[in-house]
């Protein structure tokens, strides 16, 4: 069977203006897009319609559990930012890396990034309180 990336290859840091935002490490679950719609038209006289396709930027979202006040600075940094309270040239960079089973890392970095509404989960007295951050951007780097 062919090697395939697992989860335990996967890596995600959020910086801020900062730096590193040291309070969300311990991810849970990380999905990323590429927000790529499809154009379509059709005009008199064709037997079938015309198709094109347009970038619209790339986004995703990450599930971490918090272990440290630290989130809290986070979550303070973005409302700043988000009511101009603080730069709005203060960036966010996302950066997931991964290890594929041919001993290559690739990495997708996500520039200046912007969030969405970031809900904190405490689902029961069993389970661990979790964050869920999304974001969208205008640029994806390669690396690797």
């Amino acid at each position: 069977m062919a090697q395939r990336a697992k989860g335990q290859e996967a890596k995600l840091v959020i910086s801020g203006p900062s730096g590193v935002e040291e309070g969300l490490v311990d991810v849970k679950s990380l999905e990323m897009e590429m927000d790529v719609e499809i154009l379509e038209e059709g005009l008199l006289g064709e037997t079938a319609n015309r198709f094109d396709d347009i970038f619209n930027g790339v986004g995703g979202n990450a599930e971490m559990q918090i272990g440290s006040r630290l989130f809290l600075d986070f979550l303070g940094r973005v409302q700043d930012r988000a009511q101009r309270r603080s730069p709005a040239s203060a960036q966010f960079t996302i950066t997931a890396a991964f290890a594929l089973p041919a001993g290559l890392r690739v990495r997708l970095v996500f520039e200046d990034v912007f969030f969405g509404p970031i809900p904190i989960r405490v689902p029961s007295r069993k389970e661990y309180v979790t964050i869920r951050v999304e974001w969208k951007c205008s640029t994806l780097r390669r690396v690797g």
